[in-house]
């Protein structure tokens, strides 16, 4: 597990009683969640698979109030683990599922929420003020009946959070299909001054700008930079690794690594990188086959990515 020692150069967060178990089998995205969400007050607890984390609830005298659960990942996931969770905490606890690609309907309705990653801890908050709005309130015990939905990219204006509630049914994925036809998905893509250099083959930015300032105001600035150099160094290792599995022809842990560096990049607003690594992941093997310049997304432009993000950011120390 990647080890930030940020916390002393940080803020003392406000004080809030309210404590978060983040479940999450990618150390870059579980340490910058810990950040963030230390520094908006929560307590923080994380747990680096299914397993881990019912072991901790097994022997915490304290029941977590939120539950932030990834949805990808290897051993005890999904379905499963949210049934299993259930039996550990009391109802008042919120669990929550998020992934950086939308699971499967009948997944999510296992849950009481979805967070898209990247989301931010206003998404977060917007999750808590609607789950605790009156109008949530409902006299059966329908836990799993009823749940929300947050959209992403972070960063979105008050009158269009990506906020959908679904209404309590006895069939939670016809009722979700139900309600994205009368309320379609809105993805909201928070605007960024850093074009691409010329060269690139990706249409996104390479940084969003509105997610590194979101990010700076949370944490001191070198020690952000520290983690967008962990982030870095983390995606050229999966990098080196994906070309192996290419290699070898091993479609799904090459399809897992590409969906890694989307979630932990997405969360720091590395957009270029998000981006081709989403391709990568959809495209799987066929797209990391190097075929000319006109190739968008071979992991030679994924490395390339890599070296402007870093460039952006060493320009800003």
């Amino acid at each position: 597990m990647l080890c930030l020692i940020l916390y002393s150069a940080i803020v003392l967060p406000k004080s809030k009683p309210m404590r978060v178990l983040v479940v999450d089998d990618d150390p870059m995205s579980l340490d910058l969640l810990r950040v963030l969400l230390y520094a908006e007050g929560y307590a923080v607890e994380c747990a680096e698979s299914g397993e881990a984390a019912i072991n901790q609830l097994l022997h915490s005298h304290t029941a977590p109030d939120i539950l932030l659960v990834d949805a990808q990942m290897p051993g005890l996931a999904g379905s499963r683990l949210a049934g299993e969770l259930r039996g550990f905490c009391p109802p008042k606890t919120l669990l929550l599922l998020m992934s950086a690609s939308r699971p499967p309907g009948q997944v999510m309705a296992r849950f009481d929420g979805f967070l898209l990653k990247p989301f931010n801890m206003k998404d977060l908050a917007a999750m808590l003020e609607a789950r605790n709005s009156p109008s949530s309130a409902i006299n059966t015990p329908a836990r799993q009946e009823r749940w929300t939905v947050v959209r992403g990219p972070a960063s979105r204006s008050p009158s269009n959070s990506g906020l959908v509630s679904i209404a309590a049914s006895s069939e939670p994925q016809t009722a979700s299909i139900e309600n994205e036809r009368r309320h379609p998905p809105q993805h909201v893509q928070a605007p960024s001054t850093e074009a691409v250099p010329s060269g690139s083959s990706s249409d996104a930015p390479v940084l969003n700008e509105t997610i590194y300032r979101q990010l700076a105001a949370s944490m001191p600035v070198p020690q952000l930079h520290q983690m967008y150099a962990l982030c870095l160094s983390d995606a050229r290792k999966r990098i080196h690794s994906m070309r192996q599995l290419a290699a070898a022809h091993d479609a799904i842990a090459f399809v897992r690594q590409a969906h890694a560096i989307k979630g932990g990049c997405g969360m720091l607003g590395a957009t270029e990188l998000h981006t081709l690594a989403g391709q990568l992941e959809a495209g799987g093997l066929e797209a990391a086959a190097t075929s000319g310049t006109d190739e968008v997304n071979s992991l030679d432009e994924l490395t390339a990515a890599c070296d402007r993000l870093e460039r952006i950011l060493g320009s800003r120390v």
